[in-house]
């Protein structure tokens, strides 16, 4: 059968700026069907699209597979047959819809039974390159992983970059600075007991920008944070890679701590889903008392002209018990009239953190972190107990050396560089009235009052500051825990 309308399929893996093999094919195709006296009806285009992973669920082979299907054109005109399919199987499954192919390069067309039998060698040639290119590539990085300190390949993971191996074979990654920092400067947030959120937002107002978006997300800094990749470790199959005796291996210089990192994971990891979320409590929840009877003021709900308006009040005569002028202030004002009186004092006072520091003795968390995950290999089905036991036995003794070296405990006094007003900008509602608790020689009395008195001052709310008790001559810095 001579075809008479014809229609081009041309397909390229991976489109780049110079790369103009897309035109050649189509000025290709389209001489071959001039050539002939076909009508070139159209022609079908698959650009960055790959055959071997793709298989046949390509958007323009299927328009070409409709096409013929339905009497449109008669056969397929490409450049290479490799164009249309790099596997044999779905080259046959082609053949057997009743494609027919015409290469405009090889002594292929399918529409003669000779054309047929060409075309399934040159189809199993072009599966065997296919094959030796990944065997290849797999070999290559194999090598480099092996080396120890070379760069797989592959995207650079964030807070590093590529650079020539010392040596001049292969490639090794160094800390990236500035991106290095960012990752620091969120951690500490989290480390300091702030969300997730603020640490992304923080390095997102310092102007930095992951990789391969706009922006950073929670999801993306939290795999930035918890992953491997910043402790200096390489993977392979989504595993850090091991020696001998089980240590994960860290070629490059890591940009956290591994009890950073530990504790990092600890406090990012996902919240099951049955866990229900304790309900937000007010600033000064358990701090207020009535003045009358002493009970500690609770808060209290209502609607008024259809805003939702809170309260602490005194619940003694609902409890059963007996209070003859039950105190009630409103939670906003009292509130604001508080932190205000605790800020006019130490606002401007610079935070300092008193910290109880373990010096950790070197590598001694790393084998550790070897021993839970030997321990964890031996539940594996199939696991090697014999090997195991003995890696672990290995791990144990230098576990027991690490450990017999002193690590004394010391205090360290730390400028965080931020006022009290700052902190307390940027802390939640917990942190807060920890502070409050911190300077407060004990709960604060709130007086009932008259009907219609809405007036906020130190006589309705006698606050007992520290620093107005005689008593308390060594007044302590509040104290911001982390």
């Amino acid at each position: 059968m001579t075809p008479s309308r014809v229609i081009g399929y041309v397909r390229l893996s991976r489109e780049s700026a110079d790369s103009t093999s897309i035109v050649r094919q189509r000025q290709i195709i389209q001489s071959t069907a001039d050539s002939r006296g076909w009508d070139l009806v159209d022609v079908v285009e698959d650009i960055d699209v790959s055959a071997s992973k793709r298989r046949l669920d390509r958007p323009g082979l299927s328009r070409v597979r409709a096409m013929i299907a339905g009497e449109e054109v008669e056969a397929v005109l490409v450049w290479k047959l490799d164009r249309l399919a790099r596997s044999v199987v779905d080259f046959g499954t082609l053949l057997d819809e009743g494609i027919n192919v015409v290469s405009c390069t090889e002594p292929l067309d399918t529409t003669s039974a000779m054309g047929r039998a060409m075309a399934e060698v040159l189809q199993v040639f072009a599966v065997l390159e296919a094959r030796t290119i990944g065997d290849r590539l797999r070999s290559s990085i194999a090598y480099r992983v092996g080396q120890g300190d070379r760069w797989r390949g592959g995207p650079t993971p964030y807070g590093y970059r590529s650079v020539r191996h010392e040596s001049g074979d292969g490639k090794t990654l160094e800390i990236d600075p500035s991106e290095a920092a960012y990752i620091r400067q969120a951690a500490e947030i989290v480390l300091a007991g702030g969300s997730l959120y603020s640490a992304m937002q923080a390095i997102r107002e310092a102007g930095s920008k992951p990789r391969r978006a706009e922006a950073w997300s929670i999801s993306s800094l939290r795999v930035v944070l918890t992953g491997d990749s910043a402790l200096g470790r390489q993977s392979r199959h989504g595993v850090p890679i091991r020696d001998e005796a089980g240590v994960l291996v860290a070629p490059w210089e890591p940009i956290l701590t591994v009890e950073e990192s530990e504790r990092l994971r600890a406090i990012l990891a996902p919240r099951p889903l049955t866990e229900t979320r304790r309900k937000a409590s007010r600033l000064l929840s358990g701090l207020l008392v009535c003045e009358t009877c002493g009970s500690r003021l609770r808060v209290n709900s209502r609607r008024t002209a259809g805003a939702q308006v809170e309260s602490y009040g005194c619940r003694a005569n609902g409890d059963g018990r007996v209070c003859e002028r039950p105190a009630s202030v409103n939670a906003d004002q009292v509130e604001t009239f508080l932190v205000d009186e605790f800020l006019a004092v130490v606002g401007a006072l610079p935070v300092v953190e008193r910290r109880e520091v373990i010096r950790d003795v070197a590598g001694i968390a790393e084998v550790e972190e070897a021993i839970r995950h030997v321990t964890d290999s031996m539940r594996e089905p199939g696991a090697d107990l014999g090997a195991l036991v003995a890696q672990l036995g290995t791990l144990t003794e230098s576990r027991d050396a690490l450990a017999s070296r002193p690590a004394e405990p010391t205090i360290e006094v730390v400028e965080s560089g931020e006022t009290y007003a700052e902190r307390w900008a940027r802390s939640g509602v917990d942190e807060r009235r920890a502070v409050l608790e911190s300077v407060l020689t004990g709960p604060v009395p709130v007086k009932a009052i008259g009907r219609g008195y809405r007036r906020m001052d130190a006589e309705r709310v006698a606050a007992p500051w520290a620093w107005l008790d005689e008593a308390a001559a060594d007044f302590v810095d509040p104290y911001w825990t982390d």
